[in-house]
């Protein structure tokens, strides 16, 4: 099982980074699919590994300067309150439950891209476009922010995952920065959902240790890739994974 944890690190540590959604999001189906954890630890346990994987991410983007920081304080104001609460009302649901609403979420996240990415080929990106960036109001960003860290906090995932469709969506920023903006949110936010979720017996350490040992070195050469990847290309493979993995998971579990 050892092997199979550092496996699993290695790719999604990867993909990660690349489509900056903290990995707990894929994480999560892959150990209950491959490995067989248990409903909830298979939640839980790749929280530590999230961290650990936007962390060594953000030393790469950071160099860019690709980091909203606006989009960064008042996202952090936001989403932790949410994922606080979302963390806090994960044990209303059945494990059943939040793996078939994981799939769903990943689905729809999925369709949204592919629509994004073909609109992102007929505009200009964010910084040569000249959008007015009046358009990023601290209460609008804290409250998109805390409805993403509920869901977040609910299904044990960093926030990428909701975050990154929203900034892009309701803000109308390029990909690569709300990429490396969410990853920063995710590297604060996500601290209070891993001391929830271990206090609920959610999180196996050991595994979570077996899986960083994949995530240093593929967390790093994801996020390389992605700065020197197109945004439309990056938003089409990011829809096409998680319609793909979504569908297949969703009827595993059913």
């Amino acid at each position: 099982m050892t092997l199979g944890l550092i496996a699993i690190g290695a790719i999604t540590g990867f993909i990660s980074a690349f489509f900056g959604i903290g990995g707990s999001s894929i994480d999560t189906p892959l150990l209950r699919e491959f490995l067989h954890f248990p409903p909830y630890l298979a939640l839980g346990t790749p929280l530590p590994t999230a961290f650990l994987t936007v962390t060594i991410a953000l030393a790469a983007y950071w160099k860019m300067h690709l980091v909203n920081r606006k989009l960064f304080i008042y996202s952090i104001i936001g989403g932790t309150p949410g994922i606080l609460a979302g963390s806090l009302s994960s044990g209303l649901f059945s494990g059943k439950t939040l793996m078939l609403l994981t799939a769903v979420v990943l689905f729809s996240v999925g369709i949204s891209f592919i629509t994004k990415s073909i609109h992102e080929r007929k505009r200009s990106e964010y910084r040569k476009s000249g959008i007015d960036k009046n358009i990023l109001r601290g209460g609008k960003i804290a409250a998109v922010s805390g409805l993403a860290g509920f869901l977040s906090g609910v299904l044990a995932n960093g926030g990428g995952l909701f975050l990154i469709p929203a900034y892009v969506i309701f803000f109308k920023i390029n990909i690569k920065e709300a990429i490396a903006t969410s990853l920063s949110v995710v590297a604060v936010t996500i601290l209070p959902s891993c001391l929830i979720h271990y206090s609920l017996g959610h999180i196996d350490l050991a595994g979570s240790a077996a899986m960083g040992i994949g995530v240093v070195p593929m967390a790093y050469i994801g996020a390389k890739m992605d700065i020197r990847t197109k945004s439309s290309v990056i938003q089409a493979l990011f829809g096409a994974m998680l319609i793909i993995f979504s569908v297949y998971f969703f009827f595993s579990q059913i």
